[in-house]
């Protein structure tokens, strides 16, 4: 875990026709660690104030070199960190913390199909994944889903890297894909191949996530989640994260920590 300023190299920013805008910034360290699918990094402009925290963010893209390590970001503009990270320019300076969590348990895809189901801006937390799955060559599918189809974070990047006529996107406008949640074209693709193994990769809100799980549980499918919880420190302080997962006492279930024993859990362990 290194706590450092990284530097702006690029910061790109675009709105979708739903409205919701986005953010997609590249970093820069003179240092090299590894930095692992589904793990993510504490964001802040560098010099600023107010907002006092970081912000969490997933790894999107990372190219490491002898000497430099380069990373990318694609985040939603929200709020006032968010607002902040948007006005970063080329050369500035990022408050970095990271790498931090866990993640993906790669070696249950062995001998399976790898359906990754992303929502929205979680989106970027899958497509590691995805690269470290087609270097593997495990087959891999995906199933993204957002509000239009700008919203669809990653989705060039996705098609580009993924086996042409495997990307299924949904979207609530009907901009891209099938009109309304990933959630219906991804239970219809197990409804009609009952007998291929699969494990599904999902990171998105957690209505999805849910539904998701449910689905999984439904037909058998083993499913490890990416969840997405608001952090105030990113490695077990501040305990804000806290998510509910499955234990045999009299409550059914205990807490446990998005930031460091997640982001990446089994559908089946947690309590929702």
């Amino acid at each position: 875990m290194k706590d450092t300023i990284a530097t702006v190299e690029r910061n790109e920013l675009s709105q979708a026709l739903s409205g919701r805008r986005y953010g997609r910034l590249w970093l820069s360290l003179p240092d090299s660690f590894p930095i692992l699918p589904g793990q993510f990094a504490m964001l802040k402009a560098a010099g600023i104030y107010e907002p006092l925290l970081r912000r969490a963010m997933a790894f999107y893209r990372s190219q490491r070199t002898s000497k430099e390590l380069r990373f990318e970001f694609i985040y939603q503009i929200l709020g006032r960190g968010t607002q902040a990270l948007a006005a970063v320019q080329p050369g500035a300076g990022v408050e970095f913390l990271g790498p931090l969590g866990n993640t993906y348990d790669l070696d249950a895809a062995r001998g399976r199909e790898a359906v990754l189901v992303a929502g929205g801006v979680g989106a970027p937390a899958l497509y590691m994944l995805a690269e470290k799955l087609i270097a593997w060559q495990i087959p891999t599918r995906l199933f993204i889903g957002g509000a239009s189809q700008g919203d669809l974070c990653g989705l060039a990047d996705f098609e580009a890297l993924i086996a042409k006529g495997n990307v299924h996107g949904a979207t609530m406008d009907g901009s891209y894909g099938v009109t309304g949640f990933v959630t219906v074209p991804l239970e219809s693709y197990l409804q009609e191949t009952p007998k291929l193994p699969k494990i599904i990769f999902a990171c998105g809100p957690d209505p999805m996530l849910q539904r998701v799980a449910q689905i999984a549980a439904s037909y058998d499918v083993p499913a490890q989640l990416s969840l997405e919880a608001p952090m105030g420190c990113g490695f077990g302080v501040c305990v804000g994260c806290a998510v509910a997962v499955k234990h045999e006492c009299a409550e059914g279930f205990v807490y446990k920590k998005v930031c460091t024993d997640g982001p990446v859990f089994w559908g089946d362990e947690l309590h929702f």
